[in-house]
């Protein structure tokens, strides 16, 4: 299942927002905020990055920037969460990370999330600041509670960056752009970028290319004012045949270019951009 870019939109000028939810379901997603996770009440599955964990009440977990994750909960269950900017604990996270996701000591998480729950519900003089505090010092409490392990130079996290920018980079020369340059672009070796990308994606560097190529090519045909044969499309789209241009459409439209109606609508879910807005929680999860 394709992973989605979750953007987290503040109301002003704080980097932490929190929620607590009653029967918590989201799709798989990723964002670039730290999340710290509570199971309040009832049980709860995280998966991250294909590890899962099993969670009852008084657990927490613990999701770096950029980690793919999803959230199951049991009847009834109530989940708190905080989502903060990983600049906040830069210093920790550009050298360390915690050897599981899963905390296996207690630490004041509730008392911490309703602390920052009500600076930011009464927007006192310096909420924003305590809030940063408050996020920092218990994440500081976790760090030295836990165990460690030190985080490779070259990890994921400092390459969310230069995914961000690779998107811009193919959506501009989607027509040329090749594997090999894309990989440089990300200063990844061939094989580390392509495990990277289908993490964060959720789709191979082919598949999600020949995606933004079809979605220009939907365009074209749909062009009143456009006069060009369909191998012109697939030369523009940067298609190397016309059997490989009707091949993919075939795959990603169901129909043939020729059967293309004037009004159809390509499903772009797969092909969303790093800036575009997508809420992972499902209707029946209850914010309160």
């Amino acid at each position: 299942m394709l992973a989605n870019f979750e953007k987290r939109n503040y109301e002003g000028k704080e980097r932490v927002w929190t929620g607590r939810y009653r029967n918590l379901h989201n799709l798989p997603h990723w964002h670039l905020e730290s999340e710290l996770i509570y199971i309040e009440k009832g049980n709860v599955t995280v998966s991250d990055n294909h590890r899962r964990y099993t969670l009852d009440s008084g657990d927490a977990v613990f999701l770096g920037s950029g980690e793919i994750h999803y959230i199951k909960s049991g009847e009834d269950s109530i989940v708190e969460m905080a989502l903060f900017d990983s600049a906040l604990i830069q210093d920790l996270l550009g050298r360390y990370q915690l050897c599981q996701a899963k905390l296996t000591h207690p630490y004041p998480i509730l008392e911490c999330l309703a602390e920052i729950r009500g600076e930011l519900a009464q927007r006192r003089p310096f909420f924003e600041l305590q809030c940063c505090e408050s996020i920092v010092s218990l994440m500081i409490r976790i760090f030295r509670g836990e165990d460690l392990e030190e985080r490779a130079a070259a990890g994921e996290g400092s390459s969310i960056s230069h995914y961000k920018r690779l998107l811009d980079e193919i959506e501009q020369k989607y027509s040329r752009i090749t594997f090999s340059e894309a990989a440089a672009f990300m200063g990844l070796s061939e094989p580390y970028f392509s495990k990277f990308f289908r993490k964060i994606s959720g789709m191979t560097f082919s598949q999600y290319l020949n995606s933004v190529k079809l979605k220009h090519a939907v365009e074209l045909l749909q062009d009143k004012n456009a006069d060009f044969s369909i191998t012109e499309i697939s030369v523009r789209c940067g298609f190397d045949t016309i059997r490989h241009f009707n091949r993919v459409f075939k795959q990603l439209t169901g129909m043939s270019p020729r059967q293309l109606p004037p009004d159809y609508v390509l499903d772009d879910r797969p092909i969303r951009t790093i800036q575009d807005a997508f809420n992972p929680t499902l209707q029946n999860s209850e914010l309160l």
